[in-house]
Parts: structure tokens; C-alpha cells; sequence
């Protein structure tokens, strides 16, 4: 797996750093106070990006660049001070970027940039400019940046790849294009994509001072006049990309349980109804279980809530690894719910089976004491009903289970 390899001679800013990507950062790392320690990193490690110090005790004048992009690392120095020819230099030979070395905020920065190039290396990203040479500009820049770049020069080569391939992370689109142009591209993926969930920069060379305001007001993140800085480009991306990941996080956050993580049940009635309602339109199968706990109450009174916390919480990775291909969320307190499409109601069965013999022969080692749980469960796969009938239902045969003496499935 690549690492971060972070080059700094001052054991003080190698303390700071080092806690802030304990804490931050979303790869390995390592660190080198030398040039000699980072060559020799370099030798035995697969290194995605590396954060340089321009003096270091036996390279004093920035030599440790040299050595990390001819070792084809991406690189962003971390500098005390930068002129203009001495970033014109940098920029050149290139470098990515370079961030001040001037306070904790600085190398938090650093980290935060660090985690977004480790994503990039996974994420696609579109290319529309009907301009060869000025397409070939950016998408090396954004092959800089670590992108998978897909470069189209019309609008319609643009809307095609989107609509095709599903793990397109940004579009970058020109306004001229022959077929379509950017405003249109951008009206057309309005229509099934929202700004909060894909970003599309505009580019143009025109001198229309309307142009950036309309890329905007249909959709656009961002609008850039061409020719730019290329640090600025950077930096524009960057920060499209960390606003849509911010507001990826907030709703993953609504519609998790903050205990076990596993989806709430507002996300849960949310997406059931989507998929009882295609289930009724195109008469396939779904099947419904919920389970619950047998003696939950014991488990608190006998070893405290917290260990009951932690019953649920295993309880929940079981749950999620198992069903990892359906919808999976707490229902309340120690009750569970499953919602499976697609699947026959005997595979389901199987399935639901298959998980409550292994709760049982599960054993849950919790704070030094052994805890052995079993689940009683109720399935139903009606789909003529609404869906609180259908969870109802599922419910009633739940109580069935337990009547019958829980630790086992009953289906209404």
C-alpha cells in the first residue's frame, strides 16, 4: 500500500506533525530527518507523495527535491520562506506545491492536502476542452494531483462517459464546444446529479463578464477565467473536492446510529420504500427480517450497559459483515432489521439461519467476562402491503419466535 513519506529535520515539528496524522491522516507514513534517511526510505517503501523540508542538515539547498521527483514521488514542499524565483523554481521542476511552515494550522493543512491526493489516486476525473493543447495542460495538472484523468472533446463525448461510467468524481468542462456546450453539459447532469454530490468546474477564455455567473446558476461548483495560476487550479479542486467530501461525512453521520454505525431507521424507511416500490412494479422478491436480542435486559443487569453496548456493537459488525450486500439498520434498543431485494424468500431463509447459528456459537469476550447471546428473528416477504404493514407483520412473527422459546426463526 502506498505511504506518505514526510522529510523534516526538526525533531519539535516532527512531534507536531506526527500527532496531527495520528490523528488526520488516512494512510501510513514515514519520517526522514535527512536525505540520506529519505533515500533510503525511498529503496525499500512504495511512497504516493512525500512532504520535504528544503533544509536539511546534508541537503541545505532544497537537493532532496531532486531525488524525489526523479523517484517519480509527488511532491509538496514545506518551507520557511519562498521568493518568487525560488517558487518559480520549485514549480517548474515540478513540484506541486508548497506550504508555509509557520504554524500548527500550516502542517494541519498539509495533512489535510495529503489525504485528498491518497483519495485521488481512486477517483476518475473528466476532461471536456475541445482545445487539444489546453485539455493536455489540464489533465496533466490533474494527472499531478494523482487523478485517473478521461479527456472527451465535445460535450456529448462528455455526458456519455458520465452516464456510462459510474465512479466519475469531477468534471472539469470549457464553455465553447462543438455539439454541446459546458452550460448545456451542465444542465443535462443536473438533471440526475447534484452539486453537493458531483462537482463541475467551468473553464473559459472568454472576456463575457455574465459567463462565470451563468456556469454557477446552472450547476457549476466553481468557475475558472483561462489562462490560471496553476496553484490556484489546484487549490480550487481541492477545495470542491473537500466540500463535497464534508458533505458526504454530514449526511453519512444522519444516517448512521451513532453506537453500532450500522444505518438508523430513518435511513432504513428511506430506502425500503424505494426498493418495496420497484418490488411492486416489476413483482419481484423482498423479504423483510427483524431481529432482536434474546435477555437483553440480563446482559445489562448482569454485566452493566456497557458491556451491553459492546454486545451490540459486535452484534452490528455480524450483522453488516453478513449482510453486507442489503440494508442493514438499528431499528431501536436491541432490535435489528435486515431488508433483502432481489433474493428468493428460501435463500433469504437459509441466510437468516445460517446468521442465528452463528450468534450462537459466537462467543462475545467483553471487558474479561465470556457472554454467549442468541437472536430470535421474524421474516415476511408480503409486498402487497405498505411498508409499516409489511415491518408489522415481520414484528408479529418476531413474538412468535419468542413465544416458541427464541433462539430461532419463524416466518408470518
Amino acid at each position: 500500500m502506498s505511504k506518505l513519506l514526510i522529510i523534516e529535520d526538526s525533531m519539535l515539528i516532527q512531534k507536531v506533525i506526527k500527532h496531527i496524522a495520528s490523528i488526520e491522516l488516512h494512510c501510513e507514513f514515514d519520517f526522514a530527518a535527512t536525505m540520506k534517511e529519505a533515500v533510503d526510505l525511498i529503496k525499500n517503501n512504495d511512497y504516493f507523495l512525500a512532504l520535504a523540508d528544503l533544509n536539511l542538515p546534508d541537503a541545505p539547498h532544497g537537493e532532496v527535491v531532486d531525488v524525489l521527483l526523479y523517484a517519480n514521488i509527488s511532491t509538496i514542499v514545506l518551507t520557511g520562506s519562498m521568493n518568487d524565483k525560488r517558487r518559480d523554481e520549485m514549480l517548474t521542476m515540478g513540484v506541486l506545491d508548497y506550504i508555509y511552515k509557520e504554524n500548527r494550522d500550516s502542517y494541519s493543512t498539509a495533512i489535510k492536502l495529503a489525504n485528498q491526493l491518497y483519495i485521488n489516486q481512486t477517483l476518475k476525473v473528466v476532461v471536456a476542452d475541445d482545445s487539444t493543447m489546453l485539455r493536455n495542460y489540464i489533465s496533466n495538472q490533474l494527472r499531478k494531483l494523482l487523478y485517473q484523468v478521461i479527456e472527451v472533446s465535445d460535450g456529448k463525448q462528455a455526458l456519455e462517459v458520465i452516464t456510462r461510467v459510474d465512479d466519475i468524481a469531477l468534471l472539469i468542462t470549457d464553455y465553447n464546444m462543438p455539439n454541446m456546450n459546458g452550460i448545456e453539459l451542465i444542465r443535462a447532469i443536473r438533471q440526475t446529479k447534484t452539486r453537493d454530490e458531483f462537482p463541475i468546474i467551468g473553464l473559459s477564455s472568454s472576456s463575457d463578464m455574465t459567463l462565470s455567473a451563468r456556469f454557477i446558476k446552472h450547476g457549476a461548483n466553481d468557475f475558472l477565467v483561462t489562462p490560471f495560476l496553476q496553484e490556484e487550479f489546484q487549490w480550487r479542486i481541492l477545495k470542491a473536492m473537500e466540500q463535497i467530501s464534508l458533505i458526504k461525512k454530514i449526511k453519512e453521520a444522519a444516517n448512521r446510529d451513532y453506537l453500532t454505525k450500522l444505518y438508523n431507521r430513518r435511513y432504513f424507511f428511506h430506502t425500503a420504500e424505494k426498493l418495496l416500490t420497484q418490488a411492486q412494479r416489476e413483482h419481484s422478491e423482498l423479504v423483510i427480517a427483524l431481529l432482536d436480542i434474546d435477555y437483553f435486559k440480563k446482559i445489562n443487569d448482569n454485566y452493566g450497559h456497557d458491556a451491553g453496548d459492546a454486545v451490540l456493537v459486535k452484534l452490528s459488525t455480524m450483522l453488516n459483515d453478513t449482510f453486507s450486500k442489503f440494508t442493514v439498520a438499528r431499528y431501536g434498543g436491541e432490535e435489528f432489521i435486515v431488508i433483502m431485494a432481489g433474493m428468493t424468500p428460501a435463500f433469504c431463509l437459509k441466510f437468516i439461519e445460517r446468521f442465528k447459528a452463528m450468534v450462537e456459537e459466537s462467543v462475545f469476550e467483553i471487558a474479561g467476562q465470556t457472554i454467549k447471546i442468541t437472536v430470535s428473528v421474524g421474516v415476511t416477504n408480503n409486498t402487497e402491503l405498505k411498508l409499516i404493514e409489511i415491518i408489522n407483520e415481520a414484528d408479529v412473527a418476531l413474538y412468535k419466535a419468542k413465544q416458541q422459546g427464541r433462539n430461532r426463526v419463524v416466518c408470518s
